[in-house]
């Protein structure tokens, strides 16, 4: 029998194989450091479960954090069952923690591959935003990748900007008053003037005839025209606010001016007005109305508007629609329903419904253009805290 370095017939020594294992437990001890350097090098929260939800490794801001005020959540030192203590969870900060819960089992069950979530935490210091991000990898079974990143500051500077573009179109608003004040004092009284002076001239001139009675005739039907349309501006521009009357109403009153003003025939399909709104929402919508109107007035050359109203279990949706020429792909993105070109009218009803959690949608064709506005609900309630 020959034995040759590895010991007899080819194997290793009691030495050799205590040697060899001694390095790969020093080479997974080396790597097991530096993969807990990386992730202590993190600024988020993270905390890695097994497949039973329990937490098996965090990073030194998960442990720095779960010491201190706790945001995390409960359950958060190593060993614990982060799923079950989210799911016995109790207090205010007990339906964030069973929607975790929820997000959690639906990844180790197989029927998600992720979740993600917003949330707000108080503690006695601060509030402070958070957003959690779950994943999912194997090794040796499953095992679930929880991130907790501190938006704090992105919420604050995302309520700064609502400040400021609510202050901007207020000053919209203000603008558009302040214009059809100006069109219906000046402007539509000078021209009214100009009609008074051109009968006058028919008077003291009876016997004009031929082209010049013509051009007469012409000028002051133009004038006529004029009128009526600096009248319609007026009125687009500077519309009658929501009383105490709700959305619906407000909405028959001005598309009866509207139909008046503009010879559009315009329909309203609403429920009935007995959803409880706050303020904003109920401009947010009127003032839709008001511009897809004016839209419609400028561009579509459509005779005819069908507006909706509708609630569901989740959202209020509106809805306004024509039959005119449609919008060019120039100006409208068809896949995205963005608008391509410069201008305040669609961009500002977009920023509108973007402070309210709530989203537009426009399309257009051959047969014309529908604007889709939705904002959602809860409980039969406006949702301010819906985050999409």
């Amino acid at each position: 029998m020959k034995r040759d370095d590895r010991g007899l017939y080819g194997q290793r020594t009691v030495g050799e194989n205590k040697a060899l294992s001694n390095l790969v437990e020093e080479a997974r001890g080396t790597t097991e450091r530096f993969l807990q350097s990386t992730i202590d090098a993190l600024s988020a929260h993270i905390a890695i479960l097994d497949e039973n939800g329990s937490i098996i490794a965090v990073n030194e801001r998960w442990r720095r954090f779960g010491d201190g005020d706790r945001f995390v959540g409960p359950g958060h030192s190593i060993g614990a069952n982060y799923l079950e203590s989210c799911e016995q969870a109790a207090g205010e900060s007990a339906a964030d923690c069973i929607a975790v819960a929820k997000g959690i089992r639906s990844i180790i069950e197989g029927r998600s591959a992720d979740f993600r979530m917003v949330y707000c935490c108080d503690s006695a210091h601060d509030k402070r935003w958070f957003q959690l991000r779950v994943t999912r990898f194997y090794d040796q079974g499953m095992r679930l990748v929880m991130v907790y990143e501190d938006i704090t500051e992105i919420k604050h500077a995302e309520a700064e900007l609502r400040e400021i573009t609510e202050h901007l179109l207020e000053l919209q608003d203000e603008e558009r008053r302040r214009i059809a004040r100006d069109l219906h004092d000046v402007t539509a009284q000078n021209i009214f003037a100009m009609t008074m002076n051109l009968a006058r001239l028919r008077k003291i001139l009876p016997e004009l005839g031929g082209r010049a009675e013509e051009l007469l005739a012409e000028t002051v039907l133009l004038a006529e025209e004029s009128l009526q349309e600096i009248r319609t501006v007026s009125y687009v521009l500077h519309p009658p606010t929501v009383h105490g009357g709700g959305l619906v109403s407000a909405l028959r009153s001005y598309i009866e001016g509207f139909v008046k003003r503009t010879g559009i025939e315009v329909t309203l399909n609403a429920e009935s007005d007995n959803t409880v709104l706050p303020a904003e929402v109920q401009t947010a919508l009127f003032r839709i109305v008001q511009e897809s109107l004016a839209n419609i007035i400028r561009h579509s050359e459509s005779r005819t508007a069908k507006i909706t109203l509708a609630q569901s279990a989740r959202e209020l949706l509106l809805q306004v629609e024509d039959e005119g020429v449609g919008i060019s792909s120039d100006i409208l993105d068809e896949t995205s329903g963005e608008i391509k070109s410069l201008g305040v009218g669609i961009p500002g009803m977009r920023t509108r419904l973007r402070q309210l959690g709530g989203r537009l949608r426009i399309e257009s064709g051959e047969r014309g253009t529908t604007v889709t506005a939705s904002i959602p609900i809860r409980e039969g309630k406006y949702d301010p805290n819906h985050v999409r």
